[in-house]
């Protein structure tokens, strides 16, 4: 069933819920229909709040596991990036003229490692800009 359809359904079924709620009450009178309002205003609350409380624990806990998650991060080779998680963020990199390696031991930080002339490994969302630049004269592409 498509998507369109559903909706259809759906809002035909409340306009005659609601069309059928106001027939009932326009029956009852003021007093009874003001006390049945009353009732069932509480229970949707009820269950609102209580879908909203659910919602709440589920995303908590999702954030929970996502946070706990060991991230690998390796970024190797000059000017690699490697980024364990989001980024909203601006990276650059610019290596030229030196291929100095980094003698850095796999792993590092909670599996994090960057291996590599200007290379950059973050181990969690990266919030801020990173940018390296290495300039210099290659000893190891001369002949």
């Amino acid at each position: 069933m498509r998507l369109g359809i559903k909706v259809g359904a759906a809002a035909v079924l409340v306009v005659v819920g609601a069309v059928g709620a106001g027939w009932f009450l326009l029956g009852e009178g003021l007093d009874r229909a003001e006390k049945w309002v009353s009732i069932v205003g509480v229970c949707v609350s009820t269950a609102m709040s209580a879908g909203g409380l659910l919602l709440g624990l589920l995303t908590w806990q999702q954030t929970r596991a996502d946070s706990r998650a060991a991230r690998s991060v390796t970024a190797r080779g000059a000017g690699a990036v490697g980024v364990g998680g989001n980024s909203g963020a601006e990276i650059r990199t610019d290596v030229s003229g030196v291929a100095v390696p980094m003698s850095l031991p796999p792993g590092g930080v909670a599996g994090v490692y960057a291996g590599g002339t200007g290379s950059v490994a973050v181990g969690g969302d990266s919030t801020a800009p990173i940018s390296t630049r290495v300039t210099g004269a290659d000893d190891r592409q001369r002949p």
